[in-house]
């Protein structure tokens, strides 16, 4: 079994972190930025080649739900490489072919094709998200490693809210067409500067098996009692916050805002970019990330609760948005680390990965069941999202006091704080 390497004091990095760090976040930035953007171009190609979004809709099933099964694939296929980077970089770069052929052929391809493409570039999925972050050690000294992981966070928070509006404005003014070509070249570039991004891999090509691997992973994320706990609220909060976009539709309009859903999404992406600066300047020291898990879980799902019973005026509507957002950055933060510190080396990209893949698919999920309650009003809709988040609290809490049955080899335990 691949063991990481020795580590000298301070845990150097060999060449510029600064200049990898730099690179590996413009990739990050870019891979997720197209990631966000293809949701809405490819609904917006539906609409333009068929007069509805409904084939779109599909489609965005296909792109979504492989994430769940790809997941550990692509983790076990990346901790078993002899050089990260290009397995990386593959990913991304396949990504970009199938998310950018997608929008192009439909309407004018057998929706069969559409579909396989589309699932190929869900496949690629978690590697976007997950995956990049998990290679953050590999060019991070360890006393940088908290304020890196703020800024990978903001990331996220940044693709989330420029990817749809460049996704929306490119297909608006241009066509759907010219839309998936930024969308491909976006991620190619992305997988080019992945390729330049060396650091010093934390394991080596495995010497196990590949489906040993896989197992090890898997029993990893559930037999380890932080990982477990971590990975299960998350994704019950994850499941909630699938319903956010059409929740904060009915809020808007019930407000008397009949456009005032994308405002609110907006200001939720705002403010979890504010959290994210936040933490990546200030990193949070004072207490161990997975009390800030809890913490930022419950906060979001406090402020949302205040959304559902408060009164109806916008300005206070609006700021809560804010607020649920904000406590979003230094919750990903804070899962990041623990993914990364929990971990074995040899298995680190498979345990974002698969957390990763667990949250989207659920993500889709939630936004499917919230049509099960879309017409009882948007208390109760932004209600249900609040209370997933308060049942992620107690389920993360009951997880964590169960005792870990790990049998193997005990992670790197290091802090980052």
């Amino acid at each position: 079994m691949p063991t990481r390497p020795p580590e000298s004091a301070g845990d150097a990095i060999p060449g510029d972190p600064v200049h990898a760090l730099g690179r590996l976040l413009v990739a990050a930035a870019l891979a997720r930025g197209a990631d966000a953007a293809a949701a809405v171009v490819i609904v917006l190609a539906s609409v333009q080649s068929s007069g509805s979004p409904a084939q779109g809709a599909i489609v965005l099933a296909a792109l979504l739900v492989p994430h769940v099964v790809a997941g550990p694939l692509a983790g076990v296929a990346t901790d078993r490489a002899a050089s990260p980077r290009v397995v990386h970089a593959l990913f991304v770069a396949v990504f970009g072919v199938c998310v950018g052929a997608v929008p192009l052929l439909l309407g004018r391809a057998p929706l069969a094709v559409i579909l396989l493409l589309a699932a190929a570039a869900g496949c690629c999925g978690p590697m976007i998200l997950g995956g990049l972050s998990s290679r953050l050690d590999d060019v991070t000294p360890l006393a940088r490693r908290p304020h890196a992981r703020g800024l990978d966070a903001a990331t996220y928070n940044v693709a989330q809210i420029a990817g749809p509006a460049a996704g929306a404005a490119v297909t608006g003014l241009f066509g759907a067409a010219t839309a998936a070509v930024v969308l491909a070249v976006t991620a190619w570039c992305a997988a080019a500067i992945l390729l330049t991004v060396g650091g010093t891999p934390t394991a080596g090509p495995g010497a196990a098996g590949f489906v040993h691997t896989l197992r090890a992973g898997l029993a990893c994320v559930v037999t380890r009692p932080i990982l477990r706990a971590t990975t299960a609220a998350s994704v019950l909060a994850e499941f909630g916050l699938g319903a956010l976009t059409p929740a904060a539709v009915l809020v808007g309009i019930d407000s008397g805002h009949a456009t005032g859903g994308g405002y609110l999404v907006t200001a939720f992406g705002v403010g979890a970019l504010v959290g994210s600066l936040s933490v990546a300047r200030f990193p949070v020291r004072r207490w161990p990330p997975f009390t800030v898990v809890l913490v930022c879980i419950g906060g979001t799902g406090a402020a949302l609760a205040a959304v559902a019973v408060g009164p109806s005026w916008w300005p206070l509507t609006v700021g809560l948005f804010v607020v649920a957002g904000v406590f979003d950055g230094p919750l990903l933060t804070s899962l990041l680390q623990i993914r990364a510190t929990e971990a074995p080396a040899h298995l680190r990209t498979q345990v974002f990965t698969i957390s990763t893949g667990l949250k989207t698919s659920t993500a889709a999920l939630g936004a499917t069941a919230f049509a099960l309650v879309a017409g009882s009003g948007a208390a109760v809709g932004v209600g249900l999202i609040a209370a997933a988040h308060l049942v992620a609290v107690v389920v993360g809490l009951a997880l964590r006091a169960a005792p870990d049955s790990t049998a193997g080899a005990k992670p790197d335990r290091r802090t980052d704080q």
